[in-house]
């Protein structure tokens, strides 16, 4: 019993770090949601099942909708930007 709740959360984890890998906000907090309801029905008991489910789900749904891939720019680096044409630059916040 210890051994399949070790491999679920293992998948669940698994399941979770992948759902780093797009910028999809709605994508990664579906996953993240399965992946905590996963996790919290392998660690809940009894009647406290359906409440650790739910915990997970939702710690899964925060997590998996924080979840970025790097590609922001939450530091504000700006970037000049030049026109060859006119010859003009200016700067403004990279792009991602």
């Amino acid at each position: 019993m210890k051994l399949r709740g070790l491999l679920i959360a293992g998948a669940a984890m698994a399941a979770l770090s992948v759902s780093a890998c797009t910028d999809d906000r709605n994508l990664n907090a579906a996953t993240g949601a399965l992946a905590g309801a996963a996790v919290g029905t392998q660690l809940g008991q009894g009647r406290g099942r359906t409440a650790t489910t739910l915990i997970g789900a939702a710690a899964g749904t925060a997590i998996g909708a924080n979840a970025a891939r790097g590609t922001q720019n939450p530091q504000g680096t700006m970037c000049v930007y030049r026109n060859p044409t006119t010859g003009e630059s200016w700067q403004a916040p990279c792009r991602n």
